[in-house]
């Protein structure tokens, strides 16, 4: 195994770990004192490959969002209906935060932060670029595509808070017909 694989490797298994740890217990719940303690490496290992917990946080998020984001991807299938893609679009997006709790308590994490702190606008807003550029496909020719994008980024993001927040409160799949029939409306489709 080459220097760069076995780099690869080891940041997959810290980020894998931290995951983990996040699931568990929130952000709180990550620490470099707890990833070396489950981890085979030193925290000397550890802060080679990531600087800093911010570090490990943001790849964390980036991992969940890139599978969230593949698994959209295949059940957005070209040649589907537009209103169907976007009902596709937003439950693999919903069920995803849902199904990786790490990214889900990231981003109630940054939302509960205070207006103006600058990781927390980070984050938002690479979220948003993101969902943008996904919704500028799903939405191509429409003249409001930034505020379609914002309606996808904020609608996913309210049901999955609803839903962790206040299980049993929200039927999540009624909730998503309901938010892609109002995002098809809106989109003219």
């Amino acid at each position: 195994m080459s220097g760069t694989d076995v780099r690869a490797a080891r940041r997959a298994e810290i980020v894998g770990v931290a995951r983990h740890l996040i699931a568990e217990g929130g952000l709180e719940g990550l620490t470099i004192g707890r990833l070396e303690k489950r981890l085979p490496y030193t925290r000397g290992v550890i802060t080679h490959h990531f600087a800093n917990r911010d570090d490990i946080v943001d790849a964390v998020l980036a991992s969940a969002v890139a599978e969230i984001d593949r698994a959209t991807s295949e059940q957005a299938v070209r040649g589907m209906a537009r209103g169907e893609q976007i009902r596709a679009v937003l439950r693999t997006k919903v069920r995803g935060f849902l199904d990786h709790p790490e990214a889900t308590q990231i981003l109630l994490a940054f939302a509960t932060r205070p207006t103006g702190d600058p990781r927390a606008a980070a984050v938002d807003a690479q979220i948003f670029a993101r969902y943008r550029e996904e919704s500028s496909v799903l939405f191509r020719h429409h003249p409001d595509v930034e505020a379609l994008a914002a309606l996808l980024v904020g609608t996913v993001i309210g049901l999955v808070v609803q839903i962790r927040l206040g299980p049993g409160a929200v039927d999540p799949e009624a909730a998503i017909d309901v938010a892609a029939q109002a995002l098809a409306r809106r989109a003219g489709v």
